[in-house]
């Protein structure tokens, strides 16, 4: 039809092309059968220029729209499929309302709506997108797109080849696909412009991997999950996951469980789920050991988990282990900062500072503010108020695992560094006390704390 109208208006594919707007490769994919669905405004265009109207303007614009639904529902099946959902998931309504509003919220000029999930691992972040991807389907007739990017893995999944995966879920032929990086995030944007659809990259590992991956401006929404917080990404709306409230914990927890959370009792139950520590990795482990073991009873597990020696290795069901989704990304850090996460595992209290991390970690202030970000950056800590940081406490007994790593003098040497560095610290805190006129120690004296007594000194000690 395209090529019939354009001989009747006595033009060129070229001369079209100057008059549309619309390339002249396009315009003979079009005439050649290859693009049967263009979109909208690229038929409107092509209309206006041929002087269309009426009963062929009509036609032409409908067998347009006919083209792009028969490319939507003849897509191949199976590809860039949402995972299945979790029944039991439970709590984060605060998490999935967020999400919902990104759905809803309108995109500036040019610019789609691109939504962050980070947090560290464990904390859930897929099986929350998954959730409200199924949850938001209906609101998306053009498609839901879900793809790994394995960005924690040691093979991170390249650019090129997710947007390979995308065209090919979007329904290009092989032979359609550009060879190019440009090429095919050029053809990505394209298909999607007019496309109400969600896509969610799960499982981003750096910028370069997610920029080519992201939309343009209409109605499709990008869902992003990362350990890092891809700080270098303009214009995305960003979502930390926290650890879980004792509550939801709880409720997790007995979902889990199902018929038998009322055999374990309320006290067991509280008692695994405090040791968990919000985590919901851990909690799904520690419920589905107890689901797949009915013999078992979940007071004796709480015992067992109470033994810190041994209860990182009781985090583990099946395939599911903690300890792996730690170190994931551990191997991500460089050397100077594995080094400070390992011998952080010996810090009495629960708060440590920048002061005390340079000590343990025997380096400057300055690589210890590098090291820190990085293993905040990673999830491998949590920093809070007044510069102070704290360890997630199953990642504390991981990082305590992997001091084993270091010799036998350096951890020698580690111990009588942090309990001389620790005693001069007490002497000047008695010389000194809060609100002392005199004369104060300086940043790196003055790191006290929180919780240090002599139970930690002595854990220290060992």
């Amino acid at each position: 039809m395209l090529r019939g109208h354009r001989h009747a208006a006595r033009l060129t594919l070229e001369q079209l092309a100057q008059l549309s707007g619309v390339s002249a490769r396009t315009l003979s994919d079009m005439e050649r059968g290859r693009s049967k669905g263009p979109q909208h405004r690229t038929v409107t265009a092509l209309a206006d220029a041929l002087a269309l109207a009426g009963d062929a303007r009509q036609q032409f614009v409908e067998l347009a729209r006919d083209g792009r639904l028969r490319d939507y529902w003849t897509r191949p099946a199976g590809l860039c499929e949402l995972p299945r959902l979790v029944d039991d998931f439970t709590g984060r309504a605060a998490e999935l309302a967020w999400i919902s509003e990104l759905a809803r919220a309108g995109s500036s000029p040019g610019a789609g709506v691109v939504g962050l999930i980070t947090g560290s691992g464990g904390m859930g972040k897929t099986t929350l997108a998954v959730r409200a991807a199924h949850q938001l389907r209906p609101s998306f007739p053009g498609g839901v797109f879900f793809l790994d990017l394995f960005g924690m893995s040691p093979a991170p999944m390249a650019a090129g080849d997710a947007l390979r995966s995308l065209l090919r879920a979007l329904g290009a032929a092989d032979k359609q696909v550009p060879g190019d990086l440009q090429g095919r995030a050029s053809l990505y944007r394209s298909l999607l412009q007019d496309r109400q659809a969600l896509v969610v990259l799960d499982n981003a590992g750096s910028e370069d991997q997610v920029r080519p991956l992201l939309p343009g401006a209409g109605t499709v929404r990008a869902l992003i999950t990362a350990r890092r917080p891809l700080a270098g990404l303009e214009g995305v709306r960003r979502l930390v996951l926290s650890p879980l409230a004792l509550p939801e914990v709880r409720e997790l927890l007995t979902g889990i469980l199902g018929d038998r959370a009322a055999a374990d009792g309320d006290p067991a139950l509280t008692r695994l789920a405090e040791l968990c520590e919000g985590m919901p990795l851990a909690l799904r482990i520690i419920g589905n050991r107890l689901v797949s073991r009915p013999g078992w009873d979940a007071a004796e597990l709480a015992v067992r988990l109470a033994d810190e020696e041994r209860r990182l290795d009781e985090f583990k069901a099946g395939d599911l282990k903690i300890a792996t989704a730690f170190a994931m990304s551990y191997e991500q850090l460089t050397d100077s900062a594995r080094r400070m996460f390992r011998r952080l595992a010996v810090v009495p209290g629960r708060e440590f500072d920048a002061a005390l991390a340079a000590v343990a970690g025997g380096m400057s202030a300055g690589e210890a503010w590098d090291a820190l970000d990085e293993l905040v950056d990673l999830g491998l800590l949590f920093d809070g108020a007044a510069g102070r940081y704290r360890f997630h406490d199953l990642i504390r007994l991981f990082a305590r695992k992997r001091l084993d790593e270091e010799p036998l003098a350096e951890r020698e040497a580690l111990t009588e560094r942090m309990t001389s560095w620790l005693a001069r610290m007490e002497v000047a805190a008695a010389l000194n006390p809060p609100g002392d006129p005199g004369d104060h120690p300086g940043p790196a004296q003055g790191a006290a704390i929180q919780g240090h007594n002599d139970e930690d000194q002595s854990s220290l000690q060992r």
